[in-house]
């Protein structure tokens, strides 16, 4: 018996060593593992680069004439060098310029710049994405966008307009509007007629009988926009717009006492916009 329980003994401290061995030895496999997992997770050096951002994301200009950005160009992974800008998807009659044309970027450092671009008066009306990158030799910036709304600029017109007949309560008479266009044929729109004021005659003022623009309405133009207006003068009438289609004035037919209106000359304002076609 006592020999049976000393085998058993040298047994259990066998096998005690052979645990030991087996967790060092493990220790010994998973320690080196770890330090690869480690070593891979490092990143590569960044690449030296320019980056380029620009404001606003959009400008409006008339045509024939000029409207600027503002761009910064920063160095990314350690660049250094002279950076121009260049900028693509202007449309015909744009050029652009750059203030200073180029700039000198220290390792981290970032440099401002001014972008115009000009438009001539034949540069179509639209709307225009642009692109603007920064290069160096070899190394170029991601292109960043930004947008141009070129915009046919407002016309200067005059408009005139006469009532023909006089007006009785519960009558109304179309108004012949009158253009007096200086410059080359435009698209007139947002017509509007108004009465300011009504001057009553020497009689109404002397019996102090009433009259005002409340006596009155106006039925605006419903014609179609825009209205095709050439150079020189013209009138709705003389463009074939159907007479029923002009604006009108009317008398409103009031409980009130209206003989103040009897002989009255109302003032009248007109309004309108006009583009170059």
């Amino acid at each position: 018996m006592q020999h049976l329980a000393q085998f058993f003994r040298l047994v259990r401290e066998h096998a005690g060593l052979t645990g030991r061995v087996l967790v060092i030895g493990l220790l010994a496999i998973f320690l080196p593992a770890g330090t690869l997992y480690a070593a891979g997770q490092q990143t590569a050096p960044q690449k030296p680069g320019i980056l380029v951002q620009v404001t606003p994301s959009s400008r409006n200009v008339d045509q024939g004439h000029a409207t600027s950005y503002s761009a910064s160009v920063s160095s990314t992974g350690g660049f250094a060098g002279m950076v121009s800008l260049a900028v693509a998807g202007l449309p015909a009659g744009a050029a652009p310029s750059f203030s200073p044309s180029t700039v000198k970027l220290t390792a981290g450092g970032t440099a401002q710049l001014s972008m115009s671009i000009s438009t001539a008066s034949s540069t179509a009306a639209g709307d225009y994405d642009l692109t603007l990158t920064g290069q160096s030799g070899a190394v170029q910036s991601v292109a960043v966008k930004t947008q141009l709304r070129v915009k046919a600029p407002l016309r200067v017109f005059g408009l005139s307009g006469d009532v023909s007949g006089l007006l009785a309560p519960g009558t109304s008479r179309p108004l012949d509007l009158g253009f007096n266009n200086p410059d080359k044929g435009i698209d007139v729109g947002n017509v509007t007629v108004s009465i300011t004021g009504v001057i009553r005659s020497a009689k109404a003022i002397a019996a102090n009988l009433p009259c005002t623009s409340q006596d009155y309405a106006v039925v605006q133009y419903s014609g179609r926009y825009p209205v095709a207006v050439p150079s020189g003068g013209s009138s709705l009438s003389q463009l074939g717009v159907p007479s029923a289609q002009w604006p009108r004035i009317a008398m409103l037919d009031t409980p009130r006492l209206q003989d103040g209106c009897k002989g009255a000359v109302l003032q009248l304002a007109y309004s309108g916009s006009g583009q170059g076609n």
